[in-house]
């Protein structure tokens, strides 16, 4: 019904605006000062045309959009004030048909619905465009000024007697009072439209991509609306209040230019997605002119040429198949030019796939690569979106988006295309169409060549982003073991220090001194006195167990002799914060001595370092050998005990009161109680094994 209504209104606001070209060629010249400049011939009449037209479009694909009504409104008043205006000055100026009452009416009336008012609603419709909606909250507020405007200007009209209007002289009829509200009115009326431009600005600041070029034809649309404004304002009040070819025409331009600018951004930019009923509704209407006119043609002249040789039915049937004939390969031609005038560049759907192809051949960058593979699909099928998606082994997939698909929306695809290569499916291209329409078989065959060449980029890219993901985790892991080996040399040498400082001053005391006891001695036995014998065998005795304290700590003769359980116990035994060890399934098995090494120095290290009683558990769990420590941790040096188990392939889990790890040993490792030789062997060439303090 709402649709029935709009399309109504258009076509008789096309008839009034016929019938004004006629009234007002009678009575003044359409291409006068007059006719031009002050009633607005030809452009307040294609803008009635325009705006009806488009008013009616929109409406016809969303019943109750405000632009579309808008747009409506604004066509039909429009129409209904210049034939009015036109019939008036006819009647009052002319002396025209009809009575003076009448024209006096007539003008009131024109005044009443065009002009000021027409004004208003443009004010409203910038304010709402694209998307019928205020910009935000606030700007309803700002809608007042052109209402408020609209309503003094009314008002001021309304309490007009309509049979005492003068068209010319309308303000000596209405009085001072009147003619200062009604521009009070006008002037509001005026700012508001200034202030829809602002809006529109605002609008197109946040906008991208297609947004942008549709608000980018309103915005200089409002901005030509503003400007012809300040014209007129500005030339009036430099001539006195007179309308004259430079003050009303810019106006009027702009009007005309209006719905254009709409139609452009509709066509080009896909504004209301009202290009499928435009393309359709070419085909339809070029189709059926085409086979009334050709079969009245042929009926008539074959008629003509043939009168009294043949039978009216051998006519009517010849013309019949020339029509059906000719039909098809016109609705083909009729298709192109409605897809070309509908749709743009992308009537030529393989032409976006040739210049996909040249945008391949430039091997674009991989975050390139799937906004273009979007936009060649969108753009070939004429979608109002489209999304590649590229599945990235072991990560979540890569997407790229074009078109609606890129203002944040979400929505199900009306078609999925799987591109595949060698049998495996690396990713998929999705479009969303605009309502109402579907797929042609061509548009199919266009997205499937499209699915076989972007099959080989997404496949080069895989392989590219897989060989850039394992070069960097190679690069990583090649920096982890450089700081790692770092930190085992620098802790060797630190080590080695420490020993020689340990030595320097428990052992080398007693040695630098041996020579002269010696010495003493040997003197004292000449001279028959005592030797001091028991002196020299408990310095040299405290000496040797110095060393043998020392020689521990660098590796445990017991861990190479008897392993890694009674190397543990015996280091735990010395230490006062051990207060407990257990031993699960890994008593009397030998391991790799850098295993066990590592592990020794390990709990060494939590042992010592700790700064509280800790328990420790031995665990042999099938492949692995396991070590729990549970305690406060809080000092010890968690980066050494990660580079030794790192070391020798392990792992390390660390927790507030738990220390856990985990040390691969596999079955080559249980070969039974290794014997003491190969142990030692171990022990003494073991890499990265610094001194403990166990």
């Amino acid at each position: 019904m709402l649709v029935r209504i709009a399309w109504a209104g258009a076509v008789v606001a096309a008839v009034l605006v016929g019938i004004d070209v006629v009234v007002a060629a009678q009575a003044v010249p359409l291409l006068s000062e007059t006719g031009v400049a002050i009633h607005g011939f030809p452009f307040v009449h294609g803008a009635c045309l325009g705006s009806s037209l488009m008013g009616a479009l929109i409406v016809s694909r969303y019943e109750r959009h405000p632009i579309g009504w808008l747009l409506a409104a604004i066509g039909f008043l429009t129409s209904v004030s210049v034939l009015t205006e036109a019939w008036a000055y006819w009647v009052l100026e002319e002396d025209g048909p009809g009575s003076h009452a009448l024209g006096s009416a007539s003008a009131w009336v024109s005044q009443l619905v065009g002009g000021q008012i027409s004004i208003a609603l443009l004010a409203f419709m910038y304010l709402l465009s694209p998307d019928g909606r205020f910009l935000s909250r606030r700007w309803r507020h700002v809608a007042l000024v052109p209402g408020v405007g609209a309503v003094l200007c009314l008002g001021t009209l309304l309490t007009v007697n309509p049979t005492d209007f003068d068209l010319v002289n309308a303000d000596d009829r209405v009085g001072p009072v009147r003619v200062v509200v009604a521009s009070i009115g006008f002037m509001l009326i005026s700012i508001g439209v200034v202030l829809s431009l602002v809006s529109m600005v605002r609008r197109l600041r946040g906008s991208a991509g297609e947004e942008r070029q549709q608000l980018r034809l309103i915005a200089l649309s409002a901005a030509l609306a503003a400007a012809g404004l300040v014209n007129l304002f500005v030339g009036q009040a430099l001539n006195g209040g007179h309308q004259t070819w430079y003050t009303g025409v810019p106006l009027y331009v702009a009007f005309f230019l209006m719905p254009i600018l709409f139609a452009v951004a509709v066509l080009r930019y896909r504004l209301y997605d009202l290009d499928v009923i435009i393309n359709r509704t070419v085909v339809v209407v070029v189709g059926t002119a085409f086979a009334a006119v050709g079969y009245t043609t042929l009926v008539v002249v074959t008629g003509l040429q043939v009168e009294g040789r043949t039978g009216g039915f051998w006519l009517s049937l010849l013309a019949t198949a020339l029509v059906a004939l000719a039909f098809q390969p016109l609705r083909r031609s009729v298709v192109r030019l409605a897809d070309r005038a509908a749709y743009g560049d992308r009537a030529q759907p393989y032409e976006a796939l040739a210049d996909f192809s040249r945008r391949l051949s430039e091997a674009p960058d991989p975050d390139d690569l799937l906004p273009a593979v979007a936009e060649a699909a969108a753009r070939a099928v004429s979608a109002r979106g489209a999304r590649a998606t590229l599945d990235v082994p072991g990560s979540a997939p890569a997407t790229g988006t074009w078109g609606w698909w890129g203002q944040d929306h979400e929505e199900e695809p009306d078609h999925v295309v799987p591109v595949r290569t060698e049998g495996r499916e690396l990713g998929r291209i999705a479009v969303a169409l605009p309502r109402g329409r579907s797929l042609r078989p061509s548009d199919l065959r266009l997205l499937g060549a499209l699915a076989d060449q972007t099959a080989v980029a997404f496949r080069n890219t895989s392989l590219a982003s897989a060989l850039a993901d394992r070069v960097t985790e190679l690069a990583g892991t090649t920096r982890d073991l450089a700081g790692s080996r770092l930190r085992l040399i620098e802790a060797d040498d630190a080590a080695r220090r420490t020993l020689e400082a340990a030595i320097a001053r428990d052992v080398l005391p007693f040695l630098v001194a041996l020579p002269a006891e010696i010495g003493r001695a040997r003197q004292a036995v000449a001279d028959g006195a005592d030797p001091g014998l028991d002196r020299l065998v408990d310095g040299t005795n405290e000496a040797l167990e110095q060393l043998r304290e020392l020689t521990r700590g660098v590796f445990p003769s017991q861990l190479a002799r008897s392993g890694l359980e009674p190397a543990l116990r015996s280091l735990l035994a010395r230490s006062a914060n051990a207060t407990e060890f257990n031993v699960d399934g890994a008593g009397g098995r030998r391991h790799p001595p850098r295993v066990e090494a590592a592990v020794y120095f390990c709990c060494a290290e939590a042992v010592h370092g700790g700064a509280g009683p800790v328990a420790v558990d031995l665990a042999d769990a099938g492949d692995d050998l396991v070590l729990r420590i549970t305690g406060p941790l809080a000092d010890i040096d968690l980066q050494a005990v990660t580079d030794r188990v790192e070391a020798v392939g392990g792992s390390l889990s660390v927790g507030a009161q738990l220390l856990v790890l985990t040390v691969p040993v596999g079955d080559a490792g249980r070969g039974g109680d290794a014997g003491p030789e190969s142990a030692l062997v171990g022990g003494a060439g073991a890499e990265g094994v610094r001194p403990g303090v166990g």
